[in-house]
């Protein structure tokens, strides 16, 4: 199972269905917050959907898909239904300090890999830290090692500065702005889409250590 540590304190690992209750305990916490940012996809509303949500995560982060059915039959079961896709994202918790303090994916837009786009969310009490710049900072080093990479993208609402601060402490620059191009359930905002090539990002890593 994926996992990353990007700094002492902060663990990134894929969802286990382990952690479904402390993930929906986070969520409950910070629902309200997050709800005109998150699309409610990502946000299960009730323990037994955080726990589908978690054992959907598992199954996308397994090498051989046929796990699904020789080892996690148990799991599978508590599917409704469930179709992998070909480029599965990976989704997962960041944990500070053995704690779970939100989550980023990192989701591949091409089939062969060649484009890689980041989101993220994190628990108020843990914001102004550094957590999730550091976090998608570890996972744009590791994919630019281990995928076919070509270029890093992360979009997001123009009228949110939180989540904009991620790819501009980053180095990325702004690819597109799109009128009304982000919609999260009722709420609609200009969508700003942000990039770097991966031979970009390599200067500009060894240049901002």
């Amino acid at each position: 199972m994926f996992s990353l540590k990007p700094s002492a304190d902060i663990q990134l690992r894929v969802f286990h269905p382990d952690d479904a209750s402390e993930f929906f305990a986070l969520l409950e916490r910070n629902r309200a917050r997050l709800r005109p940012w998150i699309d409610p996809s990502a946000m299960p509303e009730t323990p037994q959907a955080a726990r589908r949500f978690a054992i959907e995560c598992f199954f996308n982060s397994l090498d051989n898909p046929m796990d699904m059915y020789l080892l996690y039959t148990d799991y599978m079961n508590e599917l409704d239904h469930y179709f992998r896709n070909e480029s599965p994202p990976l989704e997962m918790g960041i944990w500070v300090q053995g704690h779970l303090a939100g989550a980023v994916s990192m989701f591949f837009q091409q089939k062969d890999g060649s484009v890689v786009e980041f989101g993220y969310w994190l628990s108020e009490d843990q914001q102004g830290k550094g957590v999730v710049t550091r976090s998608v900072r570890a996972l744009m080093d590791y994919a630019a090692e281990n995928f076919r990479v070509n270029r890093f993208v992360i979009g997001c609402a123009q009228e949110n500065p939180l989540s904009r601060g991620v790819p501009e402490r980053l180095g990325y620059r702004i690819y597109t702005t799109t009128p009304k191009g982000e919609v999260v359930a009722e709420f609609v905002y200009d969508r700003v889409v942000y990039g770097i090539r991966v031979r970009e990002w390599r200067e500009w890593s060894r240049l901002h250590p």
